[in-house]
């Protein structure tokens, strides 16, 4: 059973208000760049869960920030893993992604060296019962780039390394499965209960925890608050298409009256952007992963982007509890100031000319008039200043001059129907 305290917690994590258990459990299954990352975070706290069932008073500390040691059990430094699909068949060989999710992501760099023992230890969960403990040493080098860990590296099925728990000082239980996956019982969580082995409170608790708000909560977040603008504007009567392509750069498409199609990427606010007492929200439009300009969004991938804000960074006793949108054309956001500039920064990428209309990532907005009933945002320039002697908005960025963005407002060249 959730509590009506810890649900309030996690609500106010992902700004959405009243939420419905449903919508999270569709969001995960839909979605595996969702699930993986859960179920990881939720196999160290499931790990250390029957650990101390077994072993009460057991020294067990948590890995710091984006350390490759996710936990310290009696001094060895472990790092955790599930299992990876792909390679994974079962009665044979269990696969497991093994790269740093942060820092640099192109080969080799996001490959552990063989001649840096990064961690003790990989502990990898079994995908029915145990887990393998399995010596840094020991892990198989990679193919393509020798000197460096498999990736991804593979496991009999039976390996000697299962529950070999006598490597971090467990004699008593060597050999010997302490795993406890049942699911419970009426869960309201019950595709993730089944996931990860965790109580519906365990899980809510463990994605409340800071530590695990990038690596599990970040991309949930956003993908609630897609799933909730698509279907406001299914409810609404728009005609609404799905992304084309292996990797979109939009989120969902509204086909008009006209046959045309508008790309619309969501994005929610960013709580470091944003400022209640100054009336002042921001979203970052960018992609999740590189480096600029590669990671920047482009004006010709989308059409608008619809900024998802809750109603707790509005004005209150103004708008109705829950989550709203502002849209707002590509063409009026700020392109990056880095542009044709490559020499200058010692970035020659900035010079060519698929790069010419990367958008600048940091888009900041105010209330254009706290004492109108209307809600309408503008761009916020005096939150802009230099970047090494040049304007972050150049004087002739049609940025300057944008909006205002009327708050839940459609563009009638939206319309399905006349």
């Amino acid at each position: 059973m959730i509590s009506h305290s810890l649900k309030a917690k996690f609500e106010d994590i992902i700004e959405f208000e009243n939420i419905d258990w449903k919508i999270i459990e569709h969001i995960v299954q839909k979605d595996a760049n969702i699930l993986r990352p859960i179920k990881g975070v939720a196999f160290e706290e499931y790990f250390k869960k029957i650990l101390r069932k077994k072993y009460p008073n057991i020294d067990i500390k948590d890995g710091e920030g984006d350390s490759d040691v996710d936990l310290f059990v009696n001094g060895h430094k472990l790092q955790l893993k599930t299992p990876a699909k792909a390679p994974t068949i079962e009665n044979k060989i269990v696969g497991v992604s093994l790269h740093k999710t942060h820092g640099l992501e192109k080969r080799p760099h996001n490959l552990y060296k063989t001649s840096a023992k990064t961690f003790d230890f990989l502990v990898l969960q079994h995908p029915i019962s145990g887990v393998y403990i399995i010596p840094y040493n020991k892990i198989s080098e990679h193919n393509s780039w020798p000197g460096y860990l498999s990736d991804p590296e593979k496991i009999p099925w039976n390996s000697p390394w299962l529950n070999k728990w006598s490597l971090i000082g467990l004699d008593e239980i060597d050999r010997v499965s302490i795993d406890d996956r049942t699911t419970p019982q009426k869960s309201e969580l019950p595709f993730l209960s089944k996931e990860t082995c965790l109580k519906d409170f365990e899980i809510i608790e463990t994605l409340c925890k800071p530590e695990y708000f990038r690596a599990a909560v970040m991309g949930l977040k956003g993908n609630v608050k897609e799933h909730w603008f698509e279907e406001h504007l299914k409810n609404l009567g728009y005609n609404i298409l799905p992304p084309v392509g292996s990797y979109p750069k939009y989120d969902l498409a509204i086909k008009n009256i006209s046959g045309e199609i508008k790309k619309i990427q969501t994005k929610g606010t960013s709580k470091n952007m944003c400022d209640n007492e100054k009336n002042t929200i921001g979203v970052e439009v960018m992609g999740t992963h590189g480096r600029f300009p590669s990671r920047g969004y482009k004006r010709d991938m989308i059409d608008y982007v619809a900024v998802i804000i809750s109603s707790k960074q509005l004005p209150k006793t103004k708008i109705s509890a829950g989550l709203h949108f502002i849209l707002i054309p590509v063409e009026d956001l700020p392109l990056h100031y880095k542009i044709g500039k490559g020499n200058e920064f010692e970035q020659p990428l900035w010079n060519e000319k698929k790069y010419l209309d990367v958008i600048y990532p940091n888009i900041k907005l105010k209330l254009k008039n706290t004492n109108s009933k209307v809600i309408e945002f503008v761009p916020d320039l005096s939150s802009y200043g230099k970047a090494s002697g040049y304007d972050v908005i150049p004087a002739n960025s049609v940025f300057r001059k944008a909006g205002p963005y009327l708050l839940d407002f459609i563009p009638d060249q939206f319309r399905s129907s006349k």
